[in-house]
């Protein structure tokens, strides 16, 4: 068990070294999201901006550190390399990634649950987290497999989550993931949330099918 934890962390201390410091972005983003939390003062009617902080602030980060990890395939001269490597280890690196962002989740909703009370924070919002971490790790290495430049992927989450956030899902013409008011189950949150989960299962199968395909690539 000792060598198991000694070998996550090894392969954690890789990924900061070969990050340098974009790997902390994402707990910069959680400690911004709990400021927000802790500190900013909200009257009863807008408690749930702090669910919204959680979904528009800390969630998209997500897909951060294992998008920079899978970009390294596409690096010049990488690919030939790092493919076959990354195809076998996708799977463990994704679950490494999921747990760490389900923890700063789960983290932000305790901290959240502490401050408002239990009945602030539904079951509805719990499960609707844990699908918008999936939706956004799996996005976010779809586009990287797809385009094969971070730049350009992490441009197209950005732009997304902050139009998302600022029109609160309202005036885009595209699939709105975020729920900005407290859910009520009814059929319109059920379509909501199947379409969330289906959305989640076709860019696993994409992101799974591609990197297997670049793998059987001749180099």
């Amino acid at each position: 068990m000792k060598n198991y934890i000694e070998s996550i962390y090894a392969i954690f201390l890789f990924d900061r070294k070969a990050m340098g410091l974009t790997f902390f972005i994402p707990s910069v983003m959680f400690l911004f999201a709990l400021f927000l939390i802790l500190f900013v003062p909200r009257e009863i009617s807008g408690i749930y901006n702090n669910i919204i902080v959680i979904q528009g602030v800390f969630i998209p980060f997500s897909c951060w550190c294992l998008m920079y990890r899978l970009s390294e395939m596409y690096e010049e001269g990488a690919q030939e390399t790092l493919v076959p490597y990354y195809s076998k280890r996708f799977i463990i690196d994704f679950g490494r990634y999921f747990i760490v962002n389900i923890l700063g989740v789960f983290l932000l909703s305790l901290v959240f649950v502490l401050k408002y009370g239990i009945s602030s924070l539904l079951l509805l919002n719990v499960i609707h987290f844990f699908l918008l971490v999936l939706f956004y790790m799996l996005f976010g290495t779809t586009l990287i497999i797809l385009l094969k430049n971070i730049e350009i992927s992490l441009t197209i989450i950005i732009i997304y989550t902050v139009l998302e956030v600022v029109t609160l899902g309202k005036y885009m013409p595209w699939v709105h993931i975020f729920l900005f008011e407290p859910p009520i189950w009814n059929p319109f949150l059920t379509s909501k949330l199947i379409i969330l989960s289906i959305t989640v299962v076709v860019l696993m199968f994409t992101t799974i099918i591609f990197i297997k395909r670049a793998d059987r690539k001749p180099q």
